[in-house]
């Protein structure tokens, strides 16, 4: 049975996608203010559905090349500032 499924495996090429083909991580087509706000939800969604604090590494993985980390951080915590 585990033959089978290793077989399987390697007879369709698609799986073997990256990761990066189906996730667009740098979001060219939005206009940039509509691009920084999806990485933001990104970043937002990701640091609260974590069981444990995310680092600045994996959030990199979620968002374009040329964003930064830390503004992101600062422009959400800046959202949240005022909030219960």
């Amino acid at each position: 049975m585990v033959e089978a499924v290793r077989r399987r495996g390697t007879d369709r090429p698609d799986d073997r996608r990256s990761a990066d083909q189906l996730f667009d991580r740098e979001l060219d087509h939005l206009p940039p203010e509509a691009r920084w706000r999806e990485w933001k939800n990104r970043v937002e969604a990701t640091i609260f559905a974590a069981s444990e604090p995310v680092g600045r590494e994996t959030l990199a993985r979620i968002v374009g090349k040329n964003c930064s980390i830390d503004l992101l951080i600062d422009d959400i915590r800046e959202e949240l500032r005022g909030r219960p």
